[in-house]
């Protein structure tokens, strides 16, 4: 298949994304209290879903708990712990890092959100700008919480047509996004 046909081809090389990723991974940091001799989980748990609600309003979204285990003893330097945000239905993981004994942590997503319509619409203008001609890709509707690293499949229609697999990998919070068009339709 050419692009001077106005086809997709069968393999691109991957392009990072700029226009991809609505819900970035956070990346912050939170410090406890003491309450009753140990961390204050629900301040951490408030903390989070507040940074979350932040990076998650450009796309109306707002997280409506997050829930973090109570390890049994004092933390210490080094200790971690998942909690999981929930996100309309969709459970977002959230890495949680003791720095130091005074109960002070930083935490991270673990997974990426997508606003599939929208990522849909972003791949659309990024594909169309890297082949040449316009490329309407579909990815569904709803949210996406893909794991940093991970994949999932879209599907690109050039105007004849054709369609192609389009893979869009989750970046992390340093990293960015990526896609990659292949396979046959």
């Amino acid at each position: 298949m050419s692009t001077a046909s106005g086809t997709v081809e069968d393999v691109r090389t991957p392009r990072t994304l700029l226009t991809l990723l609505m819900l970035v991974p956070v990346a912050a940091g939170c410090q406890f209290s003491f309450s009753s001799g140990g961390p204050d989980y629900k301040k951490l748990e408030t903390a989070i879903a507040d940074e979350l609600n932040k990076q998650y309003s450009p796309m109306s979204r707002q997280v409506s708990a997050v829930e973090c285990p109570r390890p049994s003893g004092s933390p210490k330097a080094g200790s971690t712990f998942n909690c999981i945000a929930d996100l309309e239905g969709n459970d977002v993981r959230v890495k949680v890092t003791f720095t130091d004994d005074d109960y002070n942590v930083d935490y991270e997503t673990l997974d990426v959100v997508f606003d599939l319509a929208k990522t849909g619409k972003g791949l659309s203008e990024d594909v169309s700008e890297d082949y040449g001609f316009d490329v309407a890709v579909s990815c569904g509707s709803g949210l996406k919480v893909v794991a940093v690293g991970e994949s999932f499949e879209c599907e690109a229609a050039d105007r004849r047509g054709d369609t192609r697999s389009v893979t869009v990998t989750a970046g992390g919070p340093d990293g960015n996004d990526a896609w990659e068009v292949s396979g046959s339709g």
